[in-house]
């Protein structure tokens, strides 16, 4: 029990980590999905995931 606790945490701060740094306009993708199919690269953040510091 105590050994999945600690599995639950750690995944819980990764993925808490994931969201703060992560660029908000591509959600940490890189790319967006096209309405008439394929994808974009995120102006935003170009491409890397990333939230960039200004």
């Amino acid at each position: 029990m105590i050994y999945y606790q600690k599995i639950l945490k750690r995944e819980m701060e990764e993925m808490r980590e994931k969201q703060m740094n992560s660029c908000p306009y591509c959600s940490g993708n890189g790319y967006f999905q096209l309405v008439l199919g394929g994808s974009e690269t995120c102006p935003s953040c170009g491409g890397s995931g990333k939230k960039k510091d200004e």
